[in-house]
C-alpha cells in the first residue's frame, strides 16, 4: 500500500519508516523541515531514494490534504512530545489540532486504516489493573497527557462511527538508533552514569521501538475496522529494573538513593527549574507516573498482529550499546557491553 507517514523523523516514526518499507509498502512522508529526511534515514540504514517526501505541518489542513491525496492508509505519529512546562503552549497548540487534521484528510481520502499512535499517558491515572486497550480516557493534568487523551477522545468518535481507525497504546518507549534524542534518553542516561532511583514503590512498563513498529506494520492491513492495540511491553518494579539492568551490563548496577519524598520533592523542584530554562530531568507528573503505575495486558494485541515483545533485558542491552556508540554514556557506564 501507499502509506502516509507524519512524524517520520521521530524515533517511533523512523523505525516505522524502516519497518513499513522492509514489509513492501510505498511511503510519502509529511514533514516540516524535508532537509532532515535524509541525513536521518542514513544513519537508519534508509535509501531515501525509497521516500516521497513532501513539505507541511499537521497544523495546516491544506498541507495535509494535499499530503494524503493518492494514499491508500496513513500513520500519524507525529506529535509534540515534551514534559516541560515551558512548551505547554505548543503541545496544545499542535497536537489536538494535528490529529483533527489527519483524521478528517484520511477518512476524505477514503484511506483504510488510519493508525494513529496514542500513548497510555492518555489512560493514565490508571483505573483498572491490568490496564487494557479499552480503558477508559482519562488523561493526566500535564500538557501531553491532556493532548493524548484529547486526541484520543476524537479517535475513539470515528471508531464509534465505524470508521478504520486503529490506535497504538506504548508505554515508555525505549530501544536503539535513537538519533533525535528521544525524551527518555536522558532517563536511561542517569541510569547508568549516576544510578537507578531506589525508592521502594517506584515501577513502570517499557516497549522496544522495534517492537511497536512491527505492531505498526502488521496493523496496515484494511478492511478490518477499527482495533485498539495496547503495547505496555514489560512491567518492573525497581528492584526488577535494577536487575535487568544489571543482567544487561554484565555487573551491579549503581543506585541513586532516593526515598519516596525525595523524588516527590525533586518532581516539584523539576517543575520550577523547567520554567526557567533548566533540566533536573523528571516533572512532578514523572513522579506521579512512577508511583502510580501497573501493568498492561498485551495479550490481545500479540494474538491480533503475531508480534511478540522480546525480553527487557534484550532491549536494555541494544539500548546501552547503542547509546555508548552514539557517545550518549561512557565505557564503565556499561560493563561488559564495551568489550562488544
Amino acid at each position: 500500500m501507499r502509506v502516509l507517514v507524519t512524524g517520520g523523523t521521530g524515533f517511533l516514526g523512523s523505525h516505522s519508516v524502516r519497518r513499513l518499507l522492509a514489509d513492501g509498502h510505498d511511503l510519502r512522508l509529511l514533514a516540516r523541515t524535508p532537509a532532515k529526511v535524509a541525513p536521518l534515514m542514513a544513519k537508519m540504514g534508509v535509501d531515501d531514494g525509497r521516500l516521497d517526501v513532501v513539505k507541511g505541518d499537521i497544523t495546516d489542513s491544506d498541507s495535509v490534504v494535499a499530503a494524503v491525496r493518492g494514499c491508500d492508509a496513513v500513520l500519524h505519529s507525529a506529535a509534540v512530545v515534551a514534559l516541560d512546562p515551558t512548551m505547554e503552549a505548543e503541545v496544545d497548540a499542535t497536537n489536538l489540532a494535528g490529529a483533527s487534521n489527519v483524521f478528517d484528510a484520511a477518512l476524505a481520502e477514503g484511506c483504510d486504516p488510519i493508525v494513529h499512535v496514542s500513548s497510555v499517558s492518555a489512560l493514565f491515572p490508571f483505573r483498572t489493573d491490568p490496564v487494557t486497550a479499552d480503558h477508559p480516557v482519562v488523561g493526566n493534568d500535564e500538557a501531553y497527557g491532556r493532548s493524548k487523551a484529547a486526541c484520543d477522545l476524537v479517535a475513539r468518535r470515528h471508531q464509534d462511527d465505524g470508521k478504520p481507525v486503529v490506535i497504538v497504546y506504548p508505554s515508555g518507549i525505549l530501544g536503539p538508533d535513537d538519533w533525535t534524542e528521544s525524551i527518555n534518553l536522558s532517563a536511561v542516561a542517569l541510569w547508568l552514569s549516576k544510578g537507578f532511583p531506589t525508592a521502594r514503590n517506584i515501577s513502570g512498563s517499557y516497549v522496544d521501538v522495534r517492537d511497536l513498529a512491527a505492531i505498526i506494520s502488521a496493523s496496515m492491513v484494511p478492511g478490518q475496522g477499527p482495533r485498539r492495540h495496547l503495547a505496555m511491553g514489560t512491567y518492573v518494579t525497581a528492584a526488577e529494573h535494577l536487575a535487568t539492568i544489571s543482567e544487561a551490563i554484565g555487573r551491579r548496577a549503581k543506585k541513586l538513593p532516593t526515598p519516596q519524598p525525595v523524588m516527590w520533592l525533586w518532581g516539584r523542584l523539576g517543575d520550577v527549574t523547567r520554567r526557567f530554562g533548566r533540566d533536573i530531568v523528571m516533572p512532578s507528573d514523572g513522579y506521579d507516573y512512577l508511583f502510580h503505575s501497573v501493568a498492561g495486558d498485551d495479550s490481545p494485541t500479540v494474538a491480533a498482529t503475531g508480534v511478540e515483545f522480546r525480553p527487557l533485558v534484550e532491549t536494555f542491552r541494544d539500548t546501552f550499546l547503542w547509546m555508548y556508540e552514539a557517545g550518549h554514556v561512557e565505557a564503565r557506564d556499561i560493563g561488559v557491553l564495551a568489550e562488544v
